[in-house]
């Protein structure tokens, strides 16, 4: 009996040291990672919000106000940015200075402030936004030669290990260890912008994350942080007639929100291989994405994407596609889920036509459209 419990003692014993072992490996890891990429990421501000002398949208956002200053005062003392200016991150694609960030922070601004990581300062231009993946490439006039390498976001899996580097909570370059909680997420951004295939990281973020890279353990850039899961989001859709909530896309938090609220529910980001595969567009400023004007959701019974919402005036609208309509083909392509009409969007032109597979009641309506063109441009 003397024997057995020696040898379970011995047992803990070697488990606790084999535990320690590989936290401290651990450690040293991350420690090595984050060393590695600090020098590529930046943080980016991208002026007002709300132009002088323009009426503001919020009494919360009015300089006049007295709720307001006691609001700015408070976020001043505790570190956090203004909202009536948008401040973010990036992180630099290449030696030649361009810098990929949310579009949220330079949307309707030519020029941005960028500042790096030894804490010199640089104006940026605003090259291209791509509203497919609510994401901006802006090039920096002096910038060091300290890009990231891009990675393979296919290859991800939930559980992984990731590291989200940038401004948090207000604090630059600060890096956070978390993890790929999900894939092929979607969710409504703003009034009507729908992201789809997006990764879902469980990570606590802050006041300027968004634009933040999400770092592999290979040091490999694998996702860019572009909304959170922050609570307090309304999900209505204001202005617009929308289906019953049960089937809407949940709604995500701007960078304002992420001011605001934080983002404890987590954050999602857009693969960085959706990236990689318009980056020379973008560069170029000549990006080109369809258009096609619906939202579709996942169903909770049966196969195909409901359309939850139709843009007034859009190619689908105009086509004939109503609310409710359950699209279950493309181009003869099967359609099982809300994430297969957007994957099928990112593989088209602007002009292609294409044949839409609707379930309309008990019929299958077959519905021809022409795809618009997104606007690519500040």
């Amino acid at each position: 009996m003397r024997l057995i419990v020696t040898l379970l003692a011995l047992l803990v014993l070697a488990l606790s040291a084999s535990a320690q072992s590989v936290l401290e490996s651990l450690d040293r890891e991350m420690t090595a990672l984050v060393r590695k990429v600090q020098a590529g990421v930046v943080s980016v501000e991208g002026g007002a919000l709300i132009a002088p002398g323009s009426p503001p949208s919020s009494p919360l956002l009015a300089p006049q106000s007295e709720t307001a200053r006691r609001w700015l005062e408070a976020m001043r003392l505790l570190n956090l940015p203004s909202p009536i200016s948008r401040k973010g991150s990036g992180f630099l694609v290449d030696r030649e200075g361009r810098v990929l960030t949310s579009a949220d922070i330079v949307r309707g601004a030519e020029t941005c402030t960028v500042r790096f990581a030894n804490g010199e300062k640089t104006l940026a231009k605003v090259v291209s936004i791509d509203e497919v993946t609510n994401l901006a490439l802006i090039e920096c006039a002096q910038a060091p030669p300290t890009p990231i390498p891009l990675g393979d976001s296919d290859k991800l899996e939930p559980g992984n290990l990731v590291l989200c580097v940038g401004t948090v909570g207000g604090y630059e370059r600060s890096a956070v260890l978390g993890m790929v909680a999900g894939k092929e997420r979607t969710g409504v951004l703003g009034q009507q912008q729908l992201l789809a295939n997006l990764l879902q990281i469980s990570v606590g973020l802050g006041a300027g994350s968004s634009g933040a890279p999400v770092i592999n353990t290979r040091g490999e850039v694998v996702g860019v942080i572009v909304a959170s899961i922050a609570p307090g989001v309304a999900s209505a859709i204001p202005g617009r007639e929308v289906r019953g909530q049960t089937g809407m896309p949940p709604s995500l938090g701007t960078s304002v929100d992420m001011s605001l609220f934080g983002a404890s529910g987590g954050a999602l980001a857009v693969p960085i291989n959706d990236v990689r595969a318009v980056l020379d567009d973008m560069r170029a400023g000549k990006l080109r994405r369809p258009f096609l004007g619906v939202m579709p959701a996942d169903r909770e019974r049966g196969d195909g994407a409901e359309v939850v919402l139709v843009v007034p005036n859009s190619p689908a609208a105009r086509a004939g596609i109503r609310l409710g309509d359950v699209i279950v083909g493309l181009n003869n392509t099967p359609v099982h889920r809300a994430a297969d009409v957007s994957a099928f969007l990112r593989r088209a032109k602007p002009g292609d036509r294409v044949q839409v597979d609707i379930r309309r009641g008990d019929s299958v309506v077959k519905i021809t459209v022409r795809l618009g063109e997104r606007s690519s441009t500040p």
